[in-house]
């Protein structure tokens, strides 16, 4: 709970910094960002690695493909609640924050770079799969996260500051759909599907299926 309320603390802080275009205080920029954009300008030598756009889904498929596994499929539907919770809490705080704070990327293309979508997406994935399996296939996926964070700042896409409050975020995101896997349960439990079969007089029939919820 400390660490999670340490990653909220910090992303609300980045973003009040970053606000509208600010930059982050100069001595934090000067002294972290740009060393570290320095640094991978020299690992990558003009070579830029795009795994990252595919890297970021890995730990919330591994969530889902655990379900598979005799061991782990009791409770997949919750499972399958939990993602796409995370994920939905997790893009609106993301984009919220994006088109908000309007921060350019470390390469100059947009103004979108705080905070990053592609880490938050690695990281409720990560969460997830903690929350649910342990930290024996938590610290895999936590590794494919961190390993999306550092290769957004590779590829110029973002500084050090939008990794962090991106993992924040996609930390918090998982946690809010843990949290509210009770409600969602009792909300599924009074939705139905029936199916439909109506014939009409002039000998047209019409089928489908009837949605019904129980208030």
């Amino acid at each position: 709970m400390q660490r999670l309320l340490l990653c909220i603390f910090l992303t609300l802080e980045l973003a009040g910094s970053a606000f509208c275009g600010t930059p982050l205080p100069t001595a934090f920029h000067e002294n972290v960002n740009i060393p570290i954009k320095d640094c991978m300008a020299d690992l990558r030598q003009g070579n830029y690695c795009h795994v990252d756009d595919y890297l970021q889904y890995l730990p919330l498929a591994t969530s889902l493909l655990l379900c598979i596994d005799k061991d782990h499929r009791e409770g997949w539907q919750d499972k399958v609640v939990m993602g796409a919770t995370g994920m939905a809490v997790m893009g609106i705080l993301v984009n919220s924050l994006k088109y908000t704070v309007c921060e350019m990327r470390p390469d100059g293309s947009r103004r979108n770079s705080f905070p990053s979508g592609h880490t938050a997406t690695a990281f409720v994935g990560a969460e997830l799969v903690r929350i649910e399996y342990g930290w024996g296939w938590g610290a895999a996926a936590y590794t494919a996260a961190a390993a999306t964070g550092f290769l957004r700042m590779y590829n110029e896409k973002h500084w050090f500051h939008d990794v962090i409050a991106g993992a924040g975020i996609g930390i918090l995101s998982a946690r809010v759909a843990y949290w509210l896997l009770p409600w969602e349960q009792k909300q599924l439990g009074k939705i139905s599907f029936l199916p439909y079969f109506a014939p009409y007089a002039d000998g047209e029939t019409a089928a489908g299926l009837a949605l019904s919820y129980k208030f």
